[in-house]
Order: C-alpha cells, then sequence, then structure tokens
C-alpha cells in the first residue's frame, strides 16, 4: 500500500483553503441553479426559512452553505451530493473532484455541504448553536436533521426532484446512510466511505471524553461563553487525532524519535488552536450527534438497525479501511449483511481512518471504484 507518510506530508494534506461569501440568498421559490465559477468556487447560503427538527422544535432563518462544482445537465440526472466529515467542510472531497478524477466535473454537479454545526471559525456557514444566537438553547442534533437539511436544500430550494448519488466519509457515511433511509426513492446510489451506520459503544466512549474535556475548559462556562474557550477543544482534538487519525504501525514508523513525536504534537496542537480552530459550542453539538448515532432509531424503524438497512432501495458502494479506528472494520462487515444491492471493496493504509481523504495511493484507488460505481448509475 505504499509506505508511510512524514509528518511534512501530514502538514501539505491538512492546510485549509479559506474561500470568500456570496452573500444570503432569500427563501422562497426554488433557486436558480448555480454553476461552477472555476477550480475553487465561492461557497453560497440557502435560506430555507422555518426548520423543524427533529424533536419539534424550530430554528428561523435556517440556512445551509454549500458549494457546487460543475454544471447540471438538461435531464437533471447527475446531481452528486457530497456531505461534510467529522470538523471539515464543503471542501472535503476536493481530491476527488475536477476533470478526470472520481466526481468528474465534466460528467457530474456536486453540490458539497457544510451541515448542521459545522464548526469552522466563519459566521456565513449552515446554522448551528453558535451563529444562531441560541447557544446551548439549540436544539440537539440527529443523524436525521442533518439529512433533512440537505434534503431539503437539493428538492425544495434548488429544485431538483431527484440525484444521482450521495458521497461521504466518516460522519458523511453515517448520513449517507441515513439520507438512503429517511429519503429511499430521492437518490439513486450512495457511497459511504470509512463510515457505519451506528456508532461503536466504544467509540461512543471516547466520544463523550471529548465532550468532557472541552466542557472542562475554564472558558467554557456551560456553553455560554463569549470568547471561544480554544484550549478545550484543541486538547478534544488533540485527542481525536492520537485516537483516530491513524494506526499503530503510522505511529511506530513516524514518530520513533522523540523529536519526530515533538514535531507531530507541536503541529497538530498549532493545526487546532490556528489554521483549523473549531467553535468549541458547534463542536461540542456535532460531537454529541456522532455519539448517538444510530440509523435503527429512525422513526418507524423501532430501533431495529437490520430493518432500516434493509429498507435502502439506493444501490450502496461501501468503501472501508481495515484498520479504521473510528469506525471498526467488524462493524463495517456485520452491518454490510443487511444492505441489499451492495457492492463493498475495503483498502489497507497505515493512515487509518483519515487514508480515504489523505494517503495518495488509497485515493487512487478508491476513486477507480467511485467512477466505476458512478458509471453504472447512469
Amino acid at each position: 500500500m505504499g509506505k508511510p507518510m512524514g509528518i511534512h506530508w501530514i502538514i501539505g494534506m491538512f492546510s485549509i483553503l479559506l474561500f470568500g461569501w456570496t452573500g444570503p440568498a432569500i427563501a422562497g421559490a426554488p433557486a436558480p441553479l448555480p454553476v461552477s465559477s472555476g477550480p475553487h468556487p465561492e461557497h453560497l447560503i440557502a435560506n430555507l426559512g422555518e426548520f423543524q427538527f427533529e424533536n419539534g422544535e424550530v430554528v428561523k432563518d435556517f440556512k445551509v452553505s454549500y458549494v457546487t462544482h460543475g454544471k447540471l445537465n438538461r435531464k437533471q440526472d447527475n446531481v452528486i451530493l457530497a456531505m461534510q466529515h467529522y470538523f471539515g467542510d464543503h471542501h472535503d472531497y476536493d481530491v476527488l473532484i475536477g476533470p478526470g478524477k472520481a466526481l468528474d466535473t465534466n460528467k457530474y454537479f456536486i453540490v458539497a455541504t457544510d451541515f448542521i454545526a459545522s464548526a469552522g471559525i466563519r459566521q456565513d456557514i449552515t446554522t448551528g448553536p453558535t451563529n444562531s444566537g441560541l447557544n446551548m438553547e439549540f436544539p440537539p442534533i440527529t443523524g436525521r436533521d442533518w439529512a433533512k437539511a440537505d434534503y431539503k436544500l437539493l428538492k425544495e430550494y434548488l429544485g431538483i426532484d431527484r440525484i444521482l448519488a450521495v458521497i461521504g466519509g466518516s460522519i458523511g457515511a453515517m448520513n449517507a446512510f441515513q439520507f438512503a433511509i429517511s429519503y429511499p426513492d430521492y437518490s439513486r446510489g450512495i457511497i459511504p466511505i470509512a463510515g457505519a451506520p451506528v456508532t461503536n459503544p466504544q467509540v461512543k466512549a471516547q466520544l463523550r471524553s471529548f465532550m468532557n474535556i472541552i466542557s472542562m475548559d475554564t472558558g467554557w462556562y456551560n456553553g455560554n461563553y463569549l470568547n471561544n474557550p480554544t484550549v478545550g477543544v484543541a486538547t478534544a482534538l488533540m485527542a481525536y487525532s492520537s485516537s483516530f487519525l491513524f494506526t499503530t504501525q503510522w505511529f511506530a514508523e513516524n514518530l520513533k524519535s522523540k523529536e519526530k513525536f515533538r514535531e507531530w504534537e507541536m503541529f497538530f496542537y498549532e493545526h487546532w488552536t490556528t489554521r483549523a480552530l473549531q467553535d468549541a459550542r458547534d463542536f461540542y453539538y456535532q460531537t454529541q450527534t456522532w455519539s448517538n448515532y444510530d440509523v435503527g432509531s429512525t422513526p418507524g424503524f423501532d430501533g431495529d438497525v437490520e430493518m432500516a438497512l434493509r429498507s435502502i432501495k439506493a444501490k450502496v458502494l461501501v468503501i472501508a479501511i481495515n484498520n479504521d479506528r473510528s469506525f471498526p472494520i467488524e462493524d463495517v462487515i456485520h452491518y454490510n449483511q443487511f444492505i441489499p444491492n451492495l457492492t463493498y471493496v475495503e483498502f489497507d493504509s497505515p493512515m487509518g481512518h483519515g487514508a480515504f481523504i489523505d494517503d495518495p495511493e488509497t485515493v487512487k484507488l478508491e476513486s477507480r471504484e467511485i467512477a466505476k460505481f458512478l458509471a453504472r448509475l447512469r
């Protein structure tokens, strides 16, 4: 699978690009369909008006931020929804997007979204606890809420009657499963990558510990802070980096010396406190949602994960990383047996969970599988 990558390569892969704001769109009739403005188009804001969460609470003036790549064809049958991963944003799949790539912009119209409580430090993103002003009074978020926001953006705001596929990695993979269950006739296919439809109990315990770390920051004030408490969220993300992102093999082969370990440690702490600074409150909410994720809790299935997965009508391409610590391979294989119309591929990488976007060789292999799967859907 290629040799493990060094720390300087990791720095390059974790660089974050910042893009401009085009201003909010107005709620109402379907919006004019946007077109790509280049290799790195500016993100857009859709105002969906009132949004009702699964618990019944309503948030007014609800917005979804997104970016588009490629062009919508005349039949409007080339749309792909790309769903955000943990602590990510609408740039998560840029490595897969472009002419001749897996998400070929000469063939497909890609809509990449930011989910509810996307935690990047910008105000012009999808509505969440902080930018809504509701803070800890913001409704609890479920996977159904995440899927619903994207569905309303595509179906009601952009006026797209049906889409070709949904793709997502990590939490985005969980949301792809949920989307197919909640809206069984809307997408012809889904591509969950490095994810599973239910959070593993051990992972849930670790995620809850991350929430505790955030809440122990002296500036947290029960989530009602005025100044973002960066120490707690950075410490939680440092714990995430060491627990979930890499394999034991990667640490053993790349951080053998004290100097290399310290270099890694200093890089990631600076990364989480400057380059990838997250809003603590939004990050707390999204971590809580991941910890509780279970597609079996979808209304109508009474907690039965098997029944929920068997209800999927879309064709499914599951891509797994066999040494993934965030979504253990045993879980992925177990849930696969309940999914109709399944194609399954598995890769090995010392990068572990993050290999699906950070390991060039894994990206190359998965790109080939994604391209083949999309061609079969058309």
